[in-house]
């Protein structure tokens, strides 16, 4: 009988075998890692949030100041057309002719909007009505936001009060002169905010 005998022989993997368990042994994480790695986190999340958050309250008071704007066009179309409509009433009334700011300077039932006073005045209800004063200034009450999305100094059905208040004062520049001032005032975020809008309206009699 004859063997083949290699000549390679075999080699010996026993030094393989005993770095086994220590190669692939799990090994977790200690507490000081992982407290580590939650603070790198941590400061890594905390500027986009505070980006975010900037953010978002830039939009909120955008968002506000343009609806006070708002608001404070119309009280100025508001006032406006009471103008106009005095003037049409001393037309069609040439005997018995009222002032061209009737019921907003003090001459009518309605309100004195003269300065340093001021008024309130709700273009869907057609009214005019007086404000009261602290410390020298107007205390007006906010704006109601009806059911239907409408801004107003009444309170229906379903309304909700708001964070604006607006009201309106007359200074006297001469006998055909008016300035109108229109001041809405709110808060965004607990902060104070305020817009003004000054027009001056002449006599046209």
């Amino acid at each position: 009988m004859q063997y083949a005998v290699s000549s390679n022989p075999v080699p010996d993997r026993s030094d393989a075998y005993c770095l086994l368990p220590s190669a692939y042994s799990p090994r977790g994480f200690t507490l000081v890692e992982t407290l580590v790695a939650i603070t790198l986190v941590t400061v890594a999340m905390l500027g986009p949030f505070q980006v975010v958050q900037k953010a978002l309250a830039a939009s909120y008071a955008a968002r506000d100041q343009l609806i006070a704007s708002s608001l404070a066009e119309e009280a100025i179309e508001y006032v406006r057309s009471v103008r106009d409509r005095n003037y049409l009433y001393n037309v069609n009334h040439a005997s018995s002719p009222r002032s061209w700011f009737y019921s907003m300077d003090g001459t009518g039932n309605d309100g004195n909007c003269l300065a340093p006073r001021g008024c309130i005045v709700d273009p869907t209800q057609n009214s005019i009505s007086q404000c009261g004063t602290f410390n020298g200034k107007p205390l007006c009450p906010a704006l109601n936001l009806s059911g239907t999305h409408i801004y107003t100094q009444a309170n229906p059905s379903g309304s909700k009060p708001t964070r604006f208040t607006r009201y309106v004062t007359l200074t006297s520049v001469s006998a055909t002169e008016m300035t109108v001032t229109v001041t809405v005032t709110w808060e965004t975020g607990r902060v104070p905010y305020t817009v003004t809008v000054v027009d001056t309206l002449h006599n046209w009699l």
